[in-house]
C-alpha cells in the first residue's frame, strides 16, 4: 500500500513537471502575479491629483488659496485660469481630474467680514480618486478658514490660542488604527494575494482532475480500487504542495511589503491549511464535473470577480442583500480574506469568536466538498468503466 502511495506522488510530479503551463501557474505565477499587483498600489496613496482653478480677481487672498491646495500632498495646481468653461474643458479632456472655482467676490467677502464662496468639483468617475479629492479639500479649506478667523480675532486684540479656542471650541484628535496611513496597499495587498492564490491553485487541481479523463484515472481503463487510490493521491500531493506554496506567498509578500504582523504566524498557517482542504475539494469537484480543462478554466473565469467582492472584503457583507449575505457563507474566501487580513494588521487570534467561525466554516466546506468530489469521482469511474467495457470484450473477441 505504502509503495503505491509512493508510485502515486511520482505520477503527480511527472505529471507536473511534463506540464510546463501547468508547472508554472502552480508554483511560480502565484507569487509573482501577488508582487505585481501589490507594487502597483506601492504608492500606498493618492497623491498629486491634477487640479485646475478658476481664479477671477486674482488677488493676495486667492493665490494664498491656491497655494494651499497646491502645497498639499493630494494635489498639484497644473492650471489656473480666469473661465468656468475652460476648466470644466480641462476636466473632460482628462488633463485635470478636480477643479476649484473661486466666486468673484471672493477677496471683497472676506474684507467685509461674509463667508466667501469656494466651489469645488471632482471627478467622481473614479470613485478612489473622487472621495480622496473630496476629503482633503475639505482639509485645506478648513485650515484656510482657520487661519484667516485666527488672525482676525487677534487683530482685535485676542491672543493667538484664545483666538484658536474660540474658531475651534472643539479640539480633535484623530488616531487612525492598524492602517494609519489610509494605504490601498495595506488595504487590498493581502485579499489581492489570496484571491491570485484561489484562482490559481483552483485551476490548477480543476485541470489536474479533468486530464485524467483522458487516460487516467477518470478514463475507465484502470481497476476502481487504484483509481481511489489515485484521487487519494491527488489529494494529498496537492494539498501537501498547495499548503507549502500559500504559506510561501504570504510569507513573501509580508516581508517584501512591510506588513505588520500583529498576529501570530501560527493562526495565519491554520487558517491557510484549512483554506486549501476546502480549495482542494472544490477543485476536484470542478475537475471532475467539467467535459475538460477548458470548460474549467471557463468556470473559474467566471467565478472570480464574484467571489471576492461576496467575501466581504472590499465591500462590507452589511452592505448586502440579506439573500447574498447567507449565499457568501458558504463560499471559501468569505472565511478566509478577511480573517487573514485581521490577523496580520489587527493582531487578532483564535481567542476571538469571528476567526474560530471562519476556521470552523471552511472546515465544514472542505469536509462538504470532499465528500461531494468523492461521489463526483466514484460516479465517473464507473460511468467511463460502463462505457469501457464493450471496448474491452470486443477487443478481447478480435484477439480471440
Amino acid at each position: 500500500m505504502i509503495l503505491t502511495f509512493i508510485k502515486g506522488f511520482g505520477r503527480e510530479i511527472k505529471i507536473l513537471w511534463l506540464d510546463k503551463r501547468m508547472l508554472f501557474m502552480f508554483l511560480i505565477a502565484p507569487l509573482a502575479l501577488s508582487i505585481v499587483v501589490c507594487a502597483a498600489f506601492s504608492g500606498h496613496v493618492v497623491n498629486n491629483i491634477p487640479l485646475a482653478v478658476v481664479d477671477q480677481n486674482s488677488s493676495a487672498q486667492t493665490r494664498a488659496l491656491i497655494a494651499a491646495f497646491d502645497e498639499a500632498d493630494r494635489f498639484n495646481v497644473t492650471y489656473v485660469v480666469t473661465e468656468q468653461d475652460e476648466a470644466v474643458g480641462l476636466m473632460e479632456e482628462g488633463k485635470v481630474l478636480g477643479v476649484v472655482i473661486i466666486s468673484p467676490d471672493y477677496t471683497r467677502s472676506l474684507q467685509l467680514g461674509q463667508q466667501a464662496e469656494v466651489l469645488i468639483g471632482v471627478n467622481s468617475a473614479n470613485n478612489i480618486i473622487g472621495n480622496s479629492a473630496v476629503v482633503s479639500s475639505m482639509q485645506v479649506v478648513k485650515t484656510i478658514s482657520a487661519q484667516i478667523a485666527v488672525k482676525s480675532f487677534v487683530a482685535k486684540g485676542s491672543t493667538v490660542e484664545d483666538a484658536t479656542a474660540m474658531v475651534m471650541p472643539i479640539s480633535t484628535v484623530l488616531r487612525p488604527w492598524f492602517n494609519p496611513q489610509f494605504s490601498y496597499l495595506t488595504y487590498l495587498g493581502l485579499g489581492l494575494t489570496g484571491l491570485i492564490f484561489h484562482q490559481l491553485f483552483l485551476m490548477t487541481v480543476a485541470t489536474a482532475f479533468a486530464e485524467e479523463k483522458k487516460e487516467g484515472i477518470l478514463s475507465g481503463k484502470m481497476k476502481a480500487k487504484e483509481s481511489i487510490i489515485h484521487f487519494i493521491n491527488k489529494y494529498i500531493f496537492y494539498g501537501v504542495t498547495g499548503y507549502g506554496n500559500i504559506l510561501v506567498n504570504y510569507y513573501a509578500i509580508i516581508t517584501i511589503f512591510d506588513f505588520p504582523m500583529r498576529g501570530n504566524r501560527e493562526d495565519v498557517a491554520i487558517l491557510c491549511g484549512c483554506y486549501i482542504l476546502c480549495l482542494l475539494g472544490v477543485g476536484a469537484l470542478l475537475g471532475t464535473l467539467c467535459k475538460n480543462t477548458i470548460h474549467c478554466i471557463q468556470w473559474l473565469m467566471a467565478m472570480t470577480y464574484p467571489l471576492f467582492i461576496l467575501s466581504g472584503f472590499s465591500w462590507p457583507l452589511t452592505e448586502m442583500p440579506e439573500v447574498l449575505v447567507k449565499a457568501a457563507q458558504y463560499l471559501p474566501p468569505t472565511h478566509f480574506l478577511v480573517p487573514v487580513r485581521n490577523i496580520v494588521l489587527t493582531g487578532v487570534g483564535f481567542e476571538t469568536e469571528s476567526i474560530v467561525y471562519s476556521r470552523d466554516m471552511l472546515l465544514y466546506l472542505a469536509v462538504g466538498a470532499f465528500g461531494l468530489s468523492l461521489l463526483a469521482f466514484l460516479w465517473k469511474v464507473y460511468s467511463a468503466r460502463k462505457k469501457e467495457k464493450p471496448k474491452l470484450v470486443e477487443k478481447e473477441v478480435v484477439q480471440a
